[in-house]
């Protein structure tokens, strides 16, 4: 079977999307699939897909507001494809349905395109959206200014998301299939588009190849950067009544260049830019305890994972996939998304913990999430799918 892949951006560029597709373009290939992959992205630094064949197909634009060029190489690849597999460039599903007659699946890892922005998460309210939200406008512009957009930036994202955003479901809709990365994912982009039931799965994502870190040090650990849904500041609400009592720090990556340096140092707050992989895991090694606050129904994010294989602690948000990844592990506690006294309570716990127990519950962490993910059963599953779409 042959499987052209289409993806704006290669991990390790982009997030939890980009190193999906990376690792199922890895399993596809082991189980004697071909694949090809297109791109945008311009840049070269893609060592993790030496030996991968990858094609570079300049789509100029902003966001996914894109052109996509070279149409007689799209063409050809997709001549050359039994099925087309959609990461990303869901506006040129109906050029591969219609003009070109290819199977498409979509996998989706967001929200989007049931919602302009990916969330379905109204910031200006505090509140996941409903199915008759009609009025984006607002909800977008707060949505960017929050991110610290300029005005330029947000008013063409407000003004691009709540007009042309809103059509891209119909574009998706006429995929063959599409695959949900949790059941909450898909429960929620239901609600929204109820007429696509018939044709969407739930794959959970596979695991990286993450190897257990020991735990040297008693500090918290925030992976999630300054996007206002990752519920920093709910965070930083929660430290400040707990802080004082214990010595640990934060370590927060994806933070430099975060306003008052002062006032993050006196907290014990240490905000990191992107970090090697060398620089990253030692600071790792410090962290007992991952916070997860986010505020938004994530769909499953990695950090959770990740954290979950290096053998640690986790105090998380009660939302979306992560409620659900983590049923049953005893090394984790929920407290409810925008709830600043409930996640001081369960980071007050879980930084009293002996270390012996910390070790104890963080190897049980990991031994039940690689229970929970198996590569194997998710590649199997993809394919299924794509076997079954291609007739």
């Amino acid at each position: 079977m042959n499987i052209l892949i289409l993806s704006k951006k290669l991990w390790p560029e982009g997030s939890g999307g980009e190193l999906a597709t990376y690792l199922y373009t890895r399993l596809l290939i082991e189980n004697d699939v071909d694949v090809k992959v297109a791109i945008s992205s311009t840049s070269n630094h893609f060592k993790a897909w030496s030996k991968l064949p990858i094609y570079k197909i300049p789509a100029p634009g902003y966001g996914k507001y894109t052109i996509v060029l070279m149409f007689r190489k799209l063409r050809e690849l997709s001549e050359w494809s039994d099925v087309v597999y959609c990461t990303d460039f869901f506006h040129i599903v109906p050029l591969i349905k219609q003009v070109f007659k290819k199977p498409v699946v979509v996998h989706v890892h967001s929200y989007f395109p049931a919602c302009p922005i990916g969330s379905l998460y109204n910031l200006r309210e505090g509140s996941t959206c409903k199915p008759d939200d009609k009025n984006c406008t607002k909800c977008i512009w707060y949505y960017e200014k929050a991110c610290m957009k300029t005005f330029t930036q947000a008013l063409t994202s407000t003004m691009l998301n709540s007009t042309i955003g809103r059509g891209f479901l119909n574009l998706v809709m006429l995929a063959d299939a599409l695959v949900f990365v949790s059941n909450a994912q898909r429960d929620l982009f239901l609600k929204h588009a109820p007429n696509i039931s018939r044709k969407c799965y739930v794959i959970y994502n596979p695991a990286p190849d993450t190897s257990h870190i020991p735990i040297e040090g008693n500090d918290v650990g925030y992976f999630g950067g300054l996007s206002p849904l990752k519920g920093f500041s709910v965070l930083m609400k929660a430290w400040l009544k707990i802080f004082p009592k214990h010595k640990a720090r934060i370590h927060a990556t994806m933070l430099k260049g975060l306003g008052n340096p002062e006032h993050l140092k006196n907290m014990r707050i240490i905000p990191y830019a992107r970090l090697s992989r060398k620089i990253y895991e030692n600071v790792y090694r410090e962290v007992k305890v991952v916070a997860v606050p986010s505020i938004w129904q994530e769909p499953l994010p990695y950090v959770v994972i990740e954290a979950l294989l290096r053998g640690r602690l986790l105090v998380a948000s009660k939302v979306g996939g992560i409620a659900e990844i983590v049923s049953g592990l005893e090394g984790v506690s929920l407290a409810k998304p925008n709830d600043a006294d409930g996640l001081a309570e369960a980071l007050d716990l879980a930084l009293s913990t002996d270390r012996g127990d910390a070790v104890e519950l963080g190897r049980k962490n990991r031994e039940g999430i690689l229970g929970k993910l198996d590569n194997q059963r998710s590649v199997n599953g993809l394919i299924r799918i794509l076997e079954r779409v291609s007739g």
